[in-house]
């Protein structure tokens, strides 16, 4: 077995909570944080959840706490986008934030909460690194409608800066949110394919989160229940969407990944999916989702002692066994197994390896060259 880190440090939200109906925590949670003053909530929510019965039941009960709202962001969200919350924040008067949403919601409202009482400059500024970042932000409330982007418990934010084209992340620990709820009432509704997305996501960060080299006993522990629950569960949520015990047990799946790989980073699969997902205008869960046997083969030797001990973990033979029910699970859930037919092209390539640099590429097992990575690319171009 690969040894883990001697010694860790480990950043989570202050509570979160999880279950069916947890959403409705969320007044007493508010009420708390902002006292002795009355909360002034700014809602920043997915328009593909916003009339749904789950959001209209909590907005119900927020009732006028909520002063102003934006409905829908963008995926992979602009630095425009963010700018407009702050400035709809500020002229708000807001004192909170609530997000409900999948992973760019969550990414644009963490980065508005912690920018919107700070200096008003844009957030290209910060982004860029020409000014730090402020220690703190105002409160905010998360709460996931997707299960697997993790984004509502973590400290960084997935952003794109469109004048430089590029997708890239801010990160600080004052932006992981005050609180979060999982409520896995929000899914239910969730078409297959965000399903498979999201999920997948998860499964990817599980399986990274384990074998990379920030990997600690903490987040091994938190992994290796995600990926035994995420193989269990995720194709019953994805044939049977209003599966109640299926999504319950796939959002859990989602929230143990994001507790483990907020502590441990990521590795290839991430590293590799901003700059192709940016490129190709791919949904990022499903860029994911077909490279992840690519990199779990090319990890697979360096830390075959590791996935095997999560394979049995999983009730699976070994190493070998689990590759294959990674592959089986991508085949059940309609993942292709290349990008060609995606749209990745050898023009792109150049555009790849420049941007794959990133802080998951480096806590990767196996070092990648740029050699190897066009290895890599040339195999997803080809259908492989």
């Amino acid at each position: 077995m690969t040894d883990t880190l001697r010694a860790y440090s480990s950043y989570f939200p202050p509570a979160v909570h999880f279950g069916s109906g947890c959403r409705r925590l969320c007044v007493d949670i508010v009420d708390g944080l902002c006292a002795p003053t009355p909360p002034r909530i700014f809602l920043v929510c997915s328009q593909s959840v916003f009339g749904q019965e789950p959001t209209q039941d909590l907005l119900a009960a927020l009732g006028s706490r909520v002063l102003a709202a934006r409905v829908g962001v963008p995926h992979d969200p602009p630095l425009s986008c963010v700018d407009e919350i702050i400035t709809a924040a500020r002229a708000s008067g807001a004192n909170a934030f609530v997000a409900i949403g999948g992973g760019s919601v969550m990414d644009a409202t963490k980065t508005a909460t912690l920018l919107a009482a700070a200096v008003p400059v844009p957030v290209a500024d910060y982004f860029r690194g020409q000014r730090a970042l402020p220690a703190r932000g105002l409160p905010l409330l998360s709460l996931p409608t997707t299960a697997g982007t993790g984004a509502e418990i973590t400290k960084n934010a997935v952003l794109t800066d469109v004048e430089k084209d590029t997708k890239g992340s801010i990160r600080s620990p004052a932006m992981i949110p005050a609180a979060a709820l999982i409520d896995p009432d929000f899914t239910l509704a969730l078409p297959a394919q965000v399903t498979a997305d999201s999920g997948m996501d998860a499964l990817t960060q599980a399986l990274e989160s384990y074998v990379s080299t920030g990997a600690s006993e903490l987040s091994r522990g938190l992994a290796e229940r995600a990926v035994a629950l995420l193989l269990r569960w995720l194709p019953v949520a994805y044939a049977e969407g209003g599966h109640a015990e299926a999504r319950l047990r796939v959002a859990e799946g989602s929230m143990l990944t994001a507790l483990a790989f907020s502590q441990s980073g990521l590795g290839a699969v991430h590293g590799l999916a901003h700059p192709i997902g940016h490129v190709l205008n791919l949904a990022h869960g499903l860029t994911c989702a077909v490279l992840l046997p690519h990199i779990m083969r090319w990890n697979y030797d360096c830390r075959r002692a590791d996935w095997s001990r999560l394979a049995r973990a999983c009730g699976l033979a070994d190493a070998a066994a689990l590759l294959q029910a990674v592959e089986t699970l991508a085949a059940e859930l309609c993942v292709p197994r290349g990008l060609s037919g995606l749209g990745l092209r050898e023009e792109h390539f150049a555009y790849i390896v420049q941007h794959c640099r990133s802080g998951s590429m480096k806590a990767n097992p196996r070092a990648m060259s740029d050699d190897d990575v066009l290895a890599m690319l040339n195999v997803l171009s080809a259908g492989a």
